[in-house]
């Protein structure tokens, strides 16, 4: 065990967080500021120890790191065994990082800031502990848990109007989780110990036996992700979620199937079931297209943002059929640029709807009412459509030739739906940047304060960097 348990720290702080939230008074006159302040700098804090934990992590060492052991239950006995590569850890300052971004958007939102801040830093230590999950236990432990304060913060704060696709969501994603439930009672079943992620294929289960679980593993982990036939009620809810904040976080858990995808199959699929991975493969390049084309004929950009996300996510997931060791670190650096880049275009987009509606304007032209937010919105925009401005430009471009090297075909499927989901995020960025034809006096229309610009200008800055090399901050 290491000196400094970071791991620990890293999954306790923000519950730190949440207990100085519950212990904390937040009157009327400061309106959440108190509440806002304890959260954010909660997530600064675990920043400095994901940081901490990245500068004693080898990069090249494929293998878990750091690894910490906790007695979880002592009859039967079960060990929480948290463990780390550069991969996880980049993933856990991703989602830090974003739910930082999405906290300073949510300032000017009309919410009980002490209740939002409380379950977003819940669902950050769950999340961070699934990250840091090294066995299929403590994975499922957090798999589950993280779904409490998720619906919480969806039901409580998202605005979402369709309740029947709100609960189609929550009974799925619950489904999902009992699903992987019967899996771990089956691995059980056949070893009392704890089994390490990167060990089943140690498991001899007989054909029917392998069948089962993989097949159970596979639509467990794919009911996190907006691909056939899961889409449908994730999109309903995900894309019409108001506050950016919440939007964030939601769009946070596919990340947390993709990541299982990672971990358990490339080196625990049976070669007897790679029929599985190619099922995988052929409905994920439909459900890019599908949803590509969607966003590209869709006016609503809130529905344009979950598409490029949707889209995206999906693509890191077909690096499931890359030699994984190889490509870990180019989809980690790709998802560290994404991760900042989707959360500044939702809370920049938040900020312009909430001016169109309080000065009751168009969309259209908005940009050209604001010239200092339309400066730092362009330069997301471009990002986002795979300008050389962050380290999804040459970690994308590497995994699209190995993924030529694989399937031409379905590379080719990938790259169609990536471009239409560039052309939809830059039209729209044309028709909000068109000088609109207005008939009315427009000169007192605020234009974002200079700390806002402040801190979105560093976001940039970072993505720059991250462009140069996405492990600038540490040493090696």
């Amino acid at each position: 065990m290491n000196s400094v348990p970071y791991l620990l720290i890293m999954f306790l702080l923000p519950l730190g967080g949440v207990l100085m939230l519950l212990l904390a008074q937040d009157d009327e006159k400061s309106k959440g500021r108190n509440a806002l302040s304890v959260a954010m700098l909660t997530v600064w804090a675990s920043l400095v120890f994901i940081v901490l934990a990245l500068s004693h992590v080898d990069s090249t060492y494929n293998h878990l790191q750091l690894v910490e052991q906790y007695v979880w239950l002592e009859n039967p006995k079960i060990t929480l065994t948290f463990g780390v590569d550069a991969f996880s850890l980049l993933l856990i300052l991703s989602v830090n990082v974003a739910a930082l971004i999405g906290m300073w958007g949510v300032r000017h939102f009309s919410v009980k800031m002490k209740s939002c801040m409380i379950l977003t830093l819940l669902f950050l230590s769950m999340i961070t502990g699934l990250f840091l999950a090294a066995d299929v236990m403590s994975f499922f432990i957090f798999f589950a848990a993280l779904l409490f304060p998720l619906f919480l913060l969806i039901g409580l704060f998202g605005d979402v109007k369709r309740q029947i696709a709100l609960f189609r969501f929550m009974f799925y994603s619950i489904c999902g989780a009992l699903i992987f439930f019967v899996v771990l009672v089956v691995l059980y079943n056949h070893d009392t110990a704890n089994v390490m992620l990167n060990k089943m294929a140690d498991f001899k289960l007989g054909p029917k036996g392998e069948f089962f679980v993989w097949a159970a593993i596979f639509v467990a982990l794919l009911s996190r992700i907006p691909i056939w036939p899961f889409h449908s009620w994730i999109a309903a809810v995900h894309s019409s979620i108001k506050n950016p904040l919440v939007f964030v976080l939601a769009n946070m858990t596919p990340l947390t199937g993709i990541y299982g995808l990672m971990r358990f199959v490339p080196e625990g699929l049976p070669d007897s079931l790679l029929f599985l991975s190619t099922g995988l493969e052929v409905i994920a390049v439909i459900t890019m297209l599908f949803i590509a084309l969607i966003a590209f004929i869709n006016m609503d950009f809130q529905y344009k943002i979950f598409s490029f996300m949707t889209v995206y996510y999906i693509f890191f997931m077909l690096g499931v059929f890359l030699p994984t060791s190889q490509y870990m670190l180019n989809i980690g650096f790709s998802l560290f640029a994404f991760m900042i880049i989707f959360s500044s275009i939702e809370v920049l987009v938040a900020y312009q709807e909430q001016i169109r509606h309080d000065n009751k304007l168009l969309s259209e032209g908005i940009l050209t009412l604001l010239p200092k937010l339309s400066v730092i919105f362009t330069f997301m925009i471009l990002a986002a459509v795979g300008m050389p401005l962050s380290a999804m430009f040459v970690n994308n471009f590497v995994l699209i030739a190995a993924l030529l090297a694989y399937s031409f075909g379905t590379t080719v499927c990938a790259i169609a739906a990536l471009m239409l989901v560039a052309s939809a995020l830059l039209v729209e960025l044309y028709r909000r940047k068109k000088m609109p034809k207005l008939d009315f006096v427009t000169d007192d229309v605020e234009d974002i304060s200079s700390k806002d610009f402040v801190f979105v200008s560093l976001t940039a800055v970072v993505l720059l960097l991250s462009l140069v090399n996405p492990l600038w901050f540490i040493r090696g």
